[in-house]
């Protein structure tokens, strides 16, 4: 049942019984709340155990540096040295992630794949966002939900759609 149309905020909006059936929807008061809480996520990412977890991580994937050249090796004593600046930039939201590093890998069918290589800071600092992060958005995701997903490819993806077709 629909009635006159009400002015709200400037906007025009069909007033409508409909609107008592969204009372359950997500609202941005939740992200409101989320956001509020945001100081103490960054502070979960920049946690002591947090970065040394994140730290032993990127050095057990024994990835490529990047732009700068510094190895995972070289991050450890770097890290020792530069913790308390590169925290507070963090903090302050003055730091700059390095740009990537671009290489090109060979494929199968005689082209190229291009991959960008950030630096071995940056993988540092992503992998200790994404360890807090990923166990608070993980559960939200639909089950049939496959893209930059752990354990999750697009192989499985396309293994599930030949289950559903059969």
């Amino acid at each position: 049942m629909k009635t006159e149309h009400t002015n709200n905020g400037g906007f025009l909006q069909m007033d409508s019984v409909e609107h008592e059936r969204y009372a359950e929807a997500y609202s941005t008061n939740g992200r409101e709340a989320e956001e509020k809480d945001g100081a103490g996520l960054l502070e979960k990412v920049l946690d002591r155990d947090n970065l040394n977890i994140a730290y032993k991580r990127v050095k057990a994937n024994k990835g490529a540096s990047g732009v700068g050249g510094m190895t995972v090796n070289e991050a450890g004593s770097w890290l020792k040295e530069n913790k308390g600046e590169l925290l507070e930039k963090i903090r302050n939201g003055k730091y700059k992630p390095s740009p990537v590093r671009r290489v090109e890998i060979p494929k199968n069918n005689g082209g190229v794949r291009k991959l960008g290589i950030p630096t071995v800071i940056d993988r540092i600092i992503q992998q200790a966002i994404a360890q807090v992060l990923t166990p608070i958005y993980e559960p939200k995701f639909s089950e049939g939900s496959y893209g930059y997903r752990s354990n999750r490819s697009a192989k499985d993806a396309i293994a599930k759609v030949k289950d559903y077709a059969e």
